[in-house]
């Protein structure tokens, strides 16, 4: 018994007391510097958000602030770990394996805190676009995010093969080998990634632009490297391959210089002519000073005999930046033709039909001889051509 307690005794002498403090010692220092670094971080982030005057930004990192601490902390704790060891009369296999382990997982913490600072960017380059007048920046803030993160995880990648010593070269050369099964396999892949690139060279559209890609209609709201994303008017979301981008015709509503307005105005047959004149020369003068119309381009004109109506033709162009603008540019203009038709005396035409039921006897009384109908023909003749002479002199 005694040789016993004699033999914990001895082994509790031998722990190496200074080892254990000095454990200790190094990580609390390295919660304390990871604290201390992420807090530097954040708080430069946070001035370059203000500087900017982006408070959506501040807003996002103020609540995202453990999210950038927690890769920092575990990747001080781990070094800190391994640097305790020496302390400790450890095998050589055993720390050789521990320091694999920290680099391993230092790559593994610097690809998270690289995607977390992406994510940042992303945001920062997001409200730079929103203070900017070109759509196009909307565009190539989200895709430089994906860029970036891409880059961050390959290179990660590569770095933890190294440390691992995966043999690289046989790998590259089994995808050599493999390469065409690959691109096979992948070709839809390679098409959409070329088709955003297309996007970002050519630029035929924005975030934002109404666009009609075969058939497909709606606004674009998001690019990516597999698809482009578009808002339907129903509302649907719809996911076009940016392989399709590549060959397909993309109409660009959003661009337009202006745009047209083309309507019938329906009028009663009973309207008098003068009432018409008065009412085609004004709205061309609504037309004259609404601010958003074009001033040098326009058509007013009674244009058609209908079934049931007299049609005046609207042919007019809006110079507006977006959908929305232009709804708010013609609800103007109907609205004051509507108030110009109350004021006049115009009354607007609906489908309407009148039938007259004759007997056969009267009607065969009324039916009027040769010698009336050409009077009346030689007395329609004498009218037009003195309405000819005295209104278009």
């Amino acid at each position: 018994m005694e040789s016993l307690i004699e033999y914990y005794f001895n082994m509790l002498l031998s722990v190496n007391v200074t080892g254990f403090i000095f454990t200790g010692l190094v990580l609390v220092s390295g919660s304390v510097i990871a604290h201390i670094i992420a807090y530097m971080m954040t708080h430069a982030l946070r001035l370059m958000f203000k500087k900017n005057q982006l408070d959506l930004g501040a807003f996002l990192i103020s609540n995202q602030l453990p999210k950038l601490h927690f890769p920092i902390q575990i990747l001080l704790f781990i070094w800190s770990l391994l640097l305790s060891l020496t302390f400790f009369n450890v095998f050589d296999v055993w720390f050789d394996a521990g320091l694999r382990f920290a680099k391993v997982s230092t790559y593994i913490m610097l690809v998270w805190l690289g995607l977390r600072l992406a994510q940042y960017i992303e945001v920062f380059l997001i409200g730079k676009a929103d203070q900017s007048t070109l759509k196009f920046d909307d565009l190539l803030a989200p895709l430089i995010s994906k860029t970036i993160k891409g880059i961050v995880v390959l290179i990660g990648l590569i770095s933890i093969a190294e440390i691992l010593n995966l043999p690289l070269a046989s790998l590259l050369t089994g995808l050599g080998i493999g390469g065409i099964a690959i691109a096979m396999a992948a070709k839809d892949t390679i098409a959409n990634i070329f088709g955003s690139l297309t996007v970002v060279t050519d630029r035929p559209f924005s975030i934002g632009d109404w666009v009609k890609v075969n058939n497909v209609e709606g606004t674009v709201e998001e690019l990516g490297f597999r698809s482009t994303r578009i808002r339907t008017f129903y509302n649907s979301l719809v996911s076009v391959p940016n392989s399709v981008l590549l060959t397909a015709s993309v109409d660009n509503m959003g661009e337009r210089t202006y745009r047209r307005f083309n309507t019938k105005i329906a009028i009663t047959y009973g309207t008098p002519v003068e009432k018409i004149e008065a009412f085609c020369a004004g709205i061309r003068e609504l037309i004259q000073l609404h601010k958003d119309t074009r001033k040098d381009y326009y058509i007013v004109r009674l244009n058609e005999f209908a079934a049931s109506s007299l049609d005046i033709l609207l042919y007019v162009f809006f110079q507006t930046p977006s959908w929305e603008a232009e709804l708010d540019a013609r609800e103007q203009l109907m609205l004051d033709i509507i108030r110009l038709a109350q004021n006049l005396g115009v009354d607007f035409a609906f489908p309407t039909q009148t039938l007259y039921l004759n007997q056969d006897e009267e009607s065969s009384k009324n039916m009027a001889s040769y010698d009336a109908v050409q009077k009346q023909i030689s007395n329609g003749q004498k009218k037009a051509s003195h309405i000819a002479k005295t209104f278009r002199t």
